[in-house]
């Protein structure tokens, strides 16, 4: 019976794009490899890596940055309740370093916020400018008994959602945000098994609201955010005040709310700790913290130097079974490696 329950939220998950379908079969594996001191390896080539997928060696290939990798599409998704008015002043100023930083010429950056709803500011754009004019659009939600309210997992729905969209890019969402939900409709258990079956890498900066108050001298005295009064039939409220869309969270159906913490074991013991951890665990990706503009400023370094000294393994699997396929990834040469990458991705059954 999990089996068949498992089997219906994969389903469920890849039915949302049909280019994510075995039936084009490959699979990507961004790896980040340091040494014990945590500095970057390269220089690596394909005969170095083994690839196994449920335990089934497979025949990989490997793209680096010298020899080309696709162009990155990020979605970069801001907590702006009221409690986090201190480090929305912070986060305003980085616009301008994601395209130079991350993204580079060929890739694209997008941007959206989250309180007790999830607003989009600017969608996947190449423009500089444009994206950094959203940026200027971030203020912090200040509503009396609504300042806490923060749904990350709805809002990181909401960006696999558009990721899944973009073919031939690899898929990069970044939380800045508090190391935990608060609010939100979607279970982590979704928000994870979606970012992995889009193959969309989480990372996180995260911050103590608490800490970054006495970083800065923002008041709490900005013009409150105009919000359409909610009505039974409107969950989410307005996204820009405009209706609506196919982008925008709704209630999940059923069968995409079932336990999947069978298949993605480590998430069971994150499940009460942190959710930054476990989206980025389970992605692959990792959590950088933060409490002054500096620090925030070399995560975003940090980020686009991982970025751009992965390796990005693909390959056809050899079985194709229907599920949840937990992956490893092994150097084959002597040392002592550490290695970071996607622990598994969902698979349905080719036709």
């Amino acid at each position: 019976m999990r089996f068949v329950l498992l089997l219906l939220i994969a389903i469920s998950l890849a039915a949302q794009d049909t280019r994510f379908d075995v039936r084009s079969r490959l699979v990507l594996v961004p790896a980040t490899i340091t040494d014990a001191k945590g500095r970057t390896i390269d220089g690596l080539a394909t005969s170095d890596f083994l690839v196994f997928d449920n335990g089934r060696a497979q025949k990989a290939n490997v793209d680096t940055f010298d020899t080309g990798l696709a162009p990155i599409a990020l979605v970069i998704a801001v907590q702006s309740s009221g409690i986090s008015a201190a480090v929305v002043e912070k986060v305003r100023k980085i616009g301008s370093m994601i395209q130079p930083l991350i993204t580079g010429e060929r890739g694209c950056a997008a941007l959206l916020s989250f309180d007790q709803r999830v607003a989009w500011l600017q969608d996947c754009t190449k423009d500089i400018d444009a994206l950094d004019r959203g940026f200027q659009q971030l203020k912090p939600l200040l509503r009396p008994g609504e300042d806490k309210e923060a749904r990350m997992l709805d809002a990181v729905q909401s960006a696999v959602d558009r990721l899944r969209s973009r073919p031939n890019v690899r898929r990069v969402l970044l939380l800045i945000s508090e190391s935990r939900d608060r609010g939100s409709e979607t279970p982590l258990e979704q928000a994870a098994a979606a970012a992995q079956s889009a193959g969309v890498t989480v990372y996180a900066a995260t911050y103590s609201a608490l800490k970054t108050g006495f970083t800065s001298k923002a008041a709490r005295t900005e013009p409150r955010r105009a919000i359409k009064p909610k009505t039974p039939g409107d969950t989410w409220g307005t996204v820009d005040g405009k209706p609506p869309t196919k982008y925008d969270m709704q209630k999940p159906p059923p069968e995409q709310q079932v336990d999947v913490l069978g298949a993605m074991g480590e998430l069971t013991r994150l499940l009460k700790g942190n959710t930054t951890e476990a989206l980025t665990k389970t992605t692959g990706g990792t959590t950088f913290s933060f409490t002054r503009q500096k620090a925030l400023e070399q995560a975003i370094d940090k980020l686009g130097i991982e970025l751009h000294t992965q390796y990005v393994l693909s390959f056809v699997p050899e079985a194709s079974a229907a599920g949840y396929h937990q992956l490893e990834v092994k150097i084959a040469r002597e040392g002592e490696f550490h290695i970071r990458a996607r622990p598994g991705y969902w698979s349905i059954e080719e036709r």
